[in-house]
């Protein structure tokens, strides 16, 4: 009975006479894994069916289609969690459009996705057999002392006391300091943190100045306890973005005003100088590093010497090998997605795309057949599965996966 009602459903959504009751009753029966074999069946009839040799529409015509439904999607997904998509492409998607004769036939391909193995488990079966998870907080201080401290297996409050600082976990999962002490030997003394963010991870902190730093994955902070001196000076490996606030100098008289103490962070191929300022660096690579400003100036100074001053909206690249800084227009929004929770793809090619996507997700990625014409754009929320990401990419036709325990291998196709 189900099996002949299921038919009976599937032939009214591919003569688009079904009722929006009968659409919803169809996704259960798409959704039910027992009738798996006879939603393939119906799938591969329809599929000799279609005449791929004269498409819907035309180039044209699909290409203004889709500009339409990205409209449509950036204005409803304003307000909802989604994930939007836009295969570079174009031609390839509306092909693809075409052949998705209705939205019920589409949603096949949420419920069952096509087999990445040959033990038939789906994209998501295999992500969530592996266990792969979005990144969230988590973090390592190691202290001055050699002491660790697992940060996201750490309640609120005082984590430790240090050189006269106390290291406390806020409410909101901040790292902050304070001075518990004014005693000049505990003021003279001052000892390093370095604080280790895994892949998977992402953190949030405090430092004594009261400048702010959110760290990607994968990423490193060498800073003091307690800034000294006329600089303020950290370590970065990784990518971080710094919220700086002014500091003034002490030791100004009634003839001399208090200077501003600039704030230095310090990769391995250059160093950026600021004063109070808004900006990105992403210095994963030690063959490329790029400093993105948003608000106030900074001054990139490389190792051999070579510097330039930034303006708001401008990013520095930084490329071993070759001479001088590459200063052009940022693109903020991409630069900034992780710190805002997105992905942001334009036209990038797909090895780029999974460098990013393993750090976050904490897998591991090997590729089949030549790479350097896949290429996509798009905006993925960060905190939605994996599975979303690379069921959209395989739409495109260009690229499979397979999943085996944390190991992505991308195949060409």
């Amino acid at each position: 009975m189900e099996m002949s009602r299921l038919t009976i459903l599937f032939e009214r959504a591919m003569d688009k006479t079904i009722t929006p009751e009968e659409h919803d009753e169809l996704l259960a029966y798409f959704a039910d894994p027992k009738n798996k074999k006879l939603t393939e069946k119906l799938f591969a009839s329809a599929w000799k069916r279609f005449n791929p040799d004269h498409p819907v529409f035309t180039q044209e015509q699909g290409s203004a289609m889709l500009a339409r439904l990205s409209e449509t999607i950036q204005t409803e997904e304003r307000s909802s969690a989604g994930t939007r998509f836009w295969p570079v492409l174009w031609y390839r998607a509306a092909v693809a459009a075409s052949i998705l004769l209705v939205v019920s036939v589409a949603s096949y391909f949420i419920f069952f996705k096509v087999p990445d193995d040959s033990d038939g488990m789906t994209l998501a079966q295999a992500v969530t057999q592996a266990g792969i998870a979005p990144g969230n907080d988590r973090a390592v201080i190691t202290l001055g002392d050699g002491r660790t401290i697992t940060l996201d297996e750490s309640g609120v409050g005082l984590l430790a006391e240090e050189a006269g600082i106390h290291i406390n976990k806020l409410a909101e999962g901040e790292i902050s300091y304070e001075s518990s002490s004014k005693s000049a030997t505990e003021i003279e003394a001052v000892t390093y943190n370095t604080i280790q963010i895994p892949k998977g991870g992402q953190y949030r902190l405090v430092l004594p100045d009261g400048t702010k730093v959110h760290l990607n994955s994968a990423s490193t902070l060498r800073y003091p306890t307690r800034f000294t001196g006329m600089s303020r000076e950290v370590e970065l490996t990784g990518e971080a973005y710094f919220e700086v606030t002014q500091r003034l100098s002490e030791n100004g008289g009634p003839a001399t005003a208090p200077s501003k103490i600039p704030f230095i962070v310090k990769t391995a191929s250059q160093q950026v100088e600021v004063l109070g300022t808004v900006f990105n660096i992403n210095a994963y690579h030690e063959q490329q590093t790029k400093t993105t400003l948003v608000e106030g100036s900074v001054r990139v100074v490389t190792n051999t010497a070579e510097a330039v001053r930034l303006q708001p909206g401008e990013v520095a690249t930084c490329t071993a090998g070759q001479t001088g800084l590459v200063v052009e227009k940022a693109d903020l929004d991409g630069d900034l997605a992780w710190h805002n929770g997105y992905f942001i793809f334009n036209d990038e090619n797909i090895r780029s795309i999974m460098e990013r996507v393993a750090r976050w997700y904490d897998v591991e990625v090997a590729y089949v057949g030549k790479m350097d014409d896949k290429r996509f754009g798009g905006i993925f929320q960060r905190s939605k599965s994996i599975t979303q990401l690379l069921e959209n990419f395989r739409t495109t036709g260009l690229v499979d996966f397979k999943i085996t325990e944390r190991r992505i291998t991308v195949m060409a196709k």
